[in-house]
């Protein structure tokens, strides 16, 4: 009798291995569900710029061949394999496909050295991270599994010090780090990582709740859908506590799920008593010291908020790497109690918006009154920006920071309503405080991440006329909106 043969090993990717290693669920999901992921605006950017990024990086690490055939993956092998056979001393190779036990990777970089290869991983991030340790350790595994002889290790990331000066050139962008030490142990512990995938996929749906690994290293796009069939721990959860994470673990590992069961006593922070007071009576909580505070404020008032974008490659003259450059701004202009005028600037050419933009704002807003913003530090940030791009205009710039009224602190100190969870966004503040006035009711644009996809469409080139004022219509009503936002709520609170 025929003993039956051993069924093949399912084949893996690198990808599908590193998503293991954040949840098995999650590679469970995106192989047999993956109508269910839901990516955000965050995640498509990210990719962007990791695409930008490690397309440019050939030419800085000297340029070579590019294996293609994404769509043929036999084919990219034969190419591969023809490649390495026929290398010499300098040889470089990019996205070369290899497999070993089932497993195939497309490796960003192989320089080939009389001593053997080089192989480069290369991420848009600023430093080396854990989890690209052991993205490198899959690959080199493969590598010499399927009988590369590997030399060298390194990880290729984005040096932030890097400022874009000369058109069109960006050597120093790229910063190199040898990874061999950190990776050699990981090596070790690959084939269990394959075993583990591998058994997880041949198994049904593993059952596990969401948790912190659904955001570490990247946001999943399956956590919507988890959620959803999940059964509320309770209404008022202690993970909603700001600024509470070891409070919430101590109590839950107690047994309390529920910010009303715990007593008060047991709260030191005197914040999360405040909100455990509110959560029990159903409440809002608005200390009287908070309208007196506002309603101090001096006219005119300026109600500012930016937009901003930021390139893993610098598209602009002077700018470094993730720099925030702001190509939009809202000010709501209250010169009186109920006389206000709206003042606004969006930039949409894909020049860069630094001139523009800094005049503009200087001339929207005046030089006296409070300028009020929703969480200073970023406001103030892209002023210092500017004030150092454009040194004569810095005292204008520099002045104008000192005249910025955060209102994120004093909400956050003296009010709290039991439908913020935990938050004090302006998202989560504006319903409960302005009912008819929401960001889920715009169209397009709700959110920074919307904001800059949008931006991003804009200034393609490929983009339609009309769908570029589409776009400049939709940020122009998300922008304003923060800024009136904040303008009604002191409004909501004073009266």
């Amino acid at each position: 009798m025929t003993a039956n043969p051993s069924p093949r090993p399912r084949g893996l990717s690198k990808s599908k291995i590193l998503i293991a290693r954040q949840c098995a669920k999650r590679l469970w999901l995106q192989t047999h569900r993956p109508e269910l992921a839901v990516e955000d605006a965050d995640q498509r950017l990210r990719l962007a710029a990791g695409t930008q990024f490690g397309e440019l990086a050939r030419d800085l690490m000297g340029g070579g061949t590019v294996i293609e055939h994404v769509d043929d993956l036999s084919r990219a092998q034969e190419t591969t394999r023809a490649l390495l056979a026929s290398a010499t001393p300098g040889a470089r190779l990019f996205e070369a496909a290899l497999s070993h036990d089932g497993v195939l990777v497309r490796a960003d970089a192989l320089e080939h050295t009389p001593m053997g290869w080089i192989l480069t991983e290369v991420k848009s991030s600023t430093e080396v991270k854990p989890y690209q340790l052991e993205d490198v350790a899959v690959q080199s595994w493969v590598l010499r599994g399927a009988g590369l002889e590997l030399h060298q290790t390194r990880i290729g990331v984005v040096d932030n010090s890097f400022v874009y000066r000369t058109p069109g050139d960006y050597r120093g962008l790229l910063r190199t780090e040898i990874v061999d030490a950190p990776v050699k142990p990981l090596l070790a512990q690959v084939d269990d990582w394959v075993a583990q995938a591998r058994a997880t996929l041949a198994a049904p749906m593993p059952q596990i709740t969401t948790g912190p690994h659904c955001s570490k290293p990247f946001e999943c796009p399956f956590t919507g859908h988890c959620t959803e069939q999940e059964p509320p721990i309770s209404q008022y959860p202690l993970t909603r506590l700001p600024r509470g994470g070891k409070t919430a673990k101590a109590l839950m590992a107690e047994g309390f799920t529920d910010l009303r069961d715990v007593p008060i006593e047991r709260f030191s922070n005197a914040k999360h008593r405040q909100i455990a007071e509110c959560v029990r009576s159903g409440k809002p909580f608005i200390d009287d010291e908070l309208p007196r505070l506002l309603a101090a404020l001096p006219y005119p008032r300026y109600y500012l908020d930016f937009e901003t974008i930021h390139f893993a490659v610098p598209r602009w003259l002077r700018t470094r790497p993730y720099q925030q450059v702001p190509f939009q701004f809202s000010c709501h202009v209250e010169s009186a109690p109920g006389q206000v005028e709206h003042r606004e600037f969006l930039e949409l050419s894909g020049d860069s918006p630094i001139e523009a933009f800094t005049e503009a704002l200087l001339a929207a807003c005046g030089d006296r009154g409070p300028v009020v913003v929703y969480n200073q530090s970023f406001e103030a940030a892209c002023i210092k920006n500017l004030a150092a791009w454009r040194p004569e205009r810095a005292p204008q710039l520099l002045s104008l920071i000192a005249r910025l009224f955060d209102l994120l602190p004093p909400i956050r100190t003296h009010y709290y309503h039991p439908d913020l969870q935990g938050s004090f966004s302006i998202k989560a503040v504006l319903p409960t405080l302005v009912p008819g006035l929401r960001y889920d009711a715009l169209e397009g644009v709700q959110h920074g991440g919307d904001a800059q996809s949008a931006y991003l469409e804009a200034i393609d080139s490929a983009t339609s006329a009309t769908r570029r004022e589409q776009i400049r219509a939709e940020l122009t009503r998300y922008c304003s909106l923060d800024t009136e936002a904040m303008l009604r709520l002191i409004h909501a609170l004073c009266h």
